[in-house]
């Protein structure tokens, strides 16, 4: 019986610290979460790492002050209020989409996955793949992934690059020199172009998107067949793309 009760104060604490956070409330240091519930440094360390491990709460290390995570998705999609990226690249991932024909995503990087934030399609191909939002993919193969990833701090590239990276297909990526190579022509073309190193068949390119303080916060990307994405089309998808990361990215206050 004290263990449950335990168990339930942990849980009830836990949605205290969660509810803590409005629109006006994004970002919290570790002491106002303290101070805001009374909490002990103990118990205000075991709640925070938890919601932390499970994606509930995300630190950012620019300020090292935590705000919630991609995990809310899955309750309901109230995170999308806490990225202003989502309102202002809406309208403008419909027209790309609209515009090749193709699925396009927003994403993000979150505790070394990639989160799926939106999706827009336009006339379904019936070789489409299907990508569900909040759900999480890998970074090194994917283009979003390795497009976020190419614009870290040289200490977040070489911890991720310093663990096994598994092989979903014979083309994925998983010797580190290459992919640090594959990282610098990203940062050099400012683009990202993966094929077959997901799913075999499937090509993705995706573009940065950068905000206000000059660091990449997203990435935009579109994805589909092969057989589409043709030689004498690339040029004009690649340059499509980018205009649109660009215009995002403007929304966001980069200049």
């Amino acid at each position: 019986m004290r263990k449950d009760k335990e168990i339930l104060s942990s849980v009830t604490n836990a949605m205290r610290i969660l509810r803590l956070y409005h629109t006006k409330q994004r970002e919290l240091s570790f002491t106002e979460i303290k101070k805001k519930l009374q909490f002990t440094q103990g118990n205000a360390s075991r709640l925070i790492a938890i919601l932390v491990k499970e994606g509930f709460l995300t630190k950012n290390p620019r300020t090292n002050h935590y705000r919630l995570g991609l995990s809310i998705l899955s309750l309901g999609g109230a995170i999308f209020s806490h990225h202003e990226m989502y309102r202002e690249a809406l309208p403008i991932i419909k027209d790309i989409s609209k515009s090749l024909k193709e699925t396009v995503h927003l994403c993000l990087m979150e505790n070394e996955k990639i989160v799926y934030l939106f999706r827009s399609e336009r006339k379904p191909h019936p070789d489409r793949l299907v990508t569900q939002i909040g759900r999480t993919s890998p970074i090194h193969c994917t283009s979003e992934g390795l497009c976020i990833l190419a614009f870290q701090s040289k200490d977040v590239i070489q911890e991720f690059l310093s663990k096994p990276l598994y092989a979903y297909t014979p083309y994925t990526i998983t010797d580190a020199k290459t992919l640090t190579n594959c990282l610098i022509e990203i940062r050099k073309k400012d683009y990202c172009y993966l094929e077959s190193t997901y799913y075999e068949g499937y090509t993705s390119i995706a573009v940065p998107i950068r905000s206000h303080t000059e660091e990449v916060v997203a990435s935009l990307s579109v994805i589909g067949h092969s057989s589409r994405f043709t030689t004498d089309k690339l040029n004009t998808i690649i340059t499509q793309m980018k205009d649109a990361g660009d215009e995002i990215s403007n929304q966001l206050g980069y200049i």
